[in-house]
């Protein structure tokens, strides 16, 4: 059978993969990985799920393996997510370096890709209980994998909703203060757009739930695309 032929685009963003979650929707990341042919890669984040390795499973280290792969022939960079405690070492391995944040420029566009948990001020501020929050997070896509559970305390959480707010704000007040046109996040597990002052604010939400998203960057434009 002839090779699917792959659509060029300039640069691929993905984030909060999570490898190590058992939900982690492999498949689907290594067919989005393949489907295109990119000079830049951007992990936004939150690539691992914690520093247990041996939680990787064989088609978690598929994904990495498919990374070392990558950066041979096109530019992969690992921006540091909350979960990425484990990114220093793994990195090394796979000879990609790992940012806080990466700017970038191309077309006559400046692009900027954050994390996102810098601007949450609920796990800055409450430690113990955010670590909590995210057990619960963990044990409840466990027991409901399909994801229902989740979506629906994540539309009726004030909280939730709040923090997805608050990341995307200081997003944006971070791009306009380095002139970025655009800014790209993740980090809250919640697929978003917006638009403030001519900067527009892409969130690609996570693969460990369903929908996944992720970003392409062709020219001086970029589009989210959602994966079911």
């Amino acid at each position: 059978m002839p090779e699917l032929q792959k659509i060029t685009i300039d640069t691929l963003i993905i984030s909060d993969i999570h490898l190590g979650d058992r939900l982690t929707r492999c498949r689907k990341i290594l067919e989005v990985l393949n489907n295109y042919s990119y000079q830049r890669l951007i992990l936004n984040g939150d690539i691992l799920n914690g520093l247990g390795f041996k939680r990787l499973h064989a088609e978690h280290w598929r994904i990495l393996s498919k990374f070392r792969e990558l950066s041979k022939d096109c530019q992969v960079v690992w921006i540091h997510g909350n979960h990425d405690a484990a990114a220093g070492i793994l990195s090394h391995l796979l000879g990609i370096t790992v940012h806080d944040k990466y700017f970038w420029q191309a077309a006559g566009k400046k692009f900027l890709a954050i994390h996102g948990h810098q601007f949450d001020r609920f796990i800055h501020n409450n430690i113990i209980l955010s670590r909590l929050v995210f057990f619960c997070y963990g044990w409840l896509k466990r027991v409901n994998p399909n994801g229902h559970i989740v979506r629906l305390i994540k539309r009726r959480s004030h909280t939730w909703e709040r923090n997805s707010f608050e990341v995307a704000k200081g997003a944006l007040r971070q791009a306009r203060a380095m002139a970025a046109d655009y800014v790209f996040c993740g980090h809250t597990h919640i697929i978003d757009t917006a638009e403030d002052s001519g900067v527009k604010y892409f969130n690609t939400g996570s693969w460990v739930e369903k929908p996944s998203a992720y970003v392409v960057v062709a020219g001086h434009e970029a589009k989210l695309i959602q994966v079911d």
